[in-house]
């Protein structure tokens, strides 16, 4: 083909030009549609009941996790119960309680040796009672649980007003909490975090101690649609400075395939400045793909919540018309009863 293309002259040249910019964009359109690729696990969660995914972390990592409620089922409020925890499967058995009995040969490091499932599920029975116990935890154990609540999510000044007033209950519980004698020793209620962006809620933690982290989400009230996902900073290679979370798996396949646009130039068998305006209109094309996906999948999301919204507003609507009338109803018909009694009393009065 390159022979072809130099006989054709300057023509032949604009030809192969045309030609390595498409064979560029077809080896790379699989992999620039991957950015997209990686969803997320995602679950049905029936009311009062919870789903958890794991995931094993060595110390001396960073573990982000993010937690969206993608739909409220039944028109409840999208409101969720977050936990993270671990390490609820030791590594390491030095985290456990010294017993004055010697350690059979059974509980030596799990470190030293293969970790099975049985080991796993043993350890999360037997184990994490021990050290997951927030009065005597040891340091670095991590024990996060929290409410997060989607129903106000969005820029209106609705919204806005919405959310300060949960903030307040929340506040005005815990005062509540801190003023009151408490005999039974009451755990605090539960800090719920009101939603700005219709987004996942994300956070971050050192891991110090290795061993097998747990993200669990329990419904408040109605079942739930949500996507849960826990990602590793050794894994994805690093921490985003823009959020300080751990990259995604989106942004680390689009900041892959730009490293790997880069090195082409190596094996390429053309001049550079053939290839240079190749590579970055192919550059280009990757930018405005990866910017067209996420605002669509980001508008897909704000759709669905404000569908959801919109029904639960409806079914809202639906009572409120229903308890008007049948007041109205009870009202009218005291009404008549009052006047009607009143009419008769008078007629027996005028008789007399």
């Amino acid at each position: 083909m390159c022979e072809l293309a130099r006989a054709g002259g300057l023509g032949g040249q604009k030809g192969l030009r045309g030609i390595f910019v498409l064979l560029l964009m077809c080896c790379f359109s699989r992999t620039t549609m991957a950015i997209n690729d990686y969803v997320p696990a995602r679950y049905k969660i029936p009311a009062r009941q919870s789903e958890c995914i794991y995931r094993q972390f060595p110390d001396k990592d960073m573990a982000s996790f993010s937690v969206f409620v993608l739909e409220a089922l039944d028109n409840g409020r999208p409101l969720a119960k977050i936990t993270f925890e671990g390490p609820v499967a030791l590594m390491n058995r030095d985290l456990l309680p010294r017993s004055p009995s010697k350690h059979g040969p059974d509980e030596k490091s799990s470190s030293s040796r293969e970790v099975l499932g049985r080991d796993i599920f043993k350890s999360i029975l037997n184990d994490w009672p021990k050290i997951g116990n927030p009065a005597h935890a040891p340091v670095g154990v991590l024990l996060r649980t929290f409410k997060v609540d989607w129903t106000h999510a969005g820029e209106s000044e609705d919204a806005a007003a919405a959310r300060a007033a949960v903030q307040e209950e929340n506040h005005e519980e815990f005062r509540r909490h801190a003023l009151e004698s408490d005999p039974n020793n009451t755990p605090p209620p539960l800090h719920t975090v009101a939603k700005k962006d219709i987004g996942p809620h994300e956070e971050t933690h050192e891991v110090i101690h290795q061993g097998i982290y747990r993200l669990c989400v329990a419904p408040d009230s109605a079942p739930l649609i949500v996507e849960m996902d826990i990602r590793s900073a050794n894994e994805m290679r690093g921490v985003d400075p823009g959020t300080g979370h751990v990259w995604t798996h989106q942004r680390r396949q689009y900041m892959d395939e730009q490293a790997a646009l880069d090195t082409i130039d190596e094996e390429a068998e053309l001049s550079d400045e053939d290839f240079t305006e190749a590579k970055v209109k192919l550059k280009y094309m990757h930018d405005v793909t990866s910017e067209i996906m996420k605002a669509q999948h980001e508008r897909m999301h704000r759709i669905r919540a404000h569908d959801a919204d919109a029904r639960r507003g409806a079914v809202e609507l639906a009572w409120s018309s229903k308890i008007q009338t049948l007041m109205f109803a009870i009202i009218t018909v005291f009404q008549v009863y009052t006047v009607h009694r009143w009419l008769l009393n008078n007629n027996l009065l005028g008789g007399k």
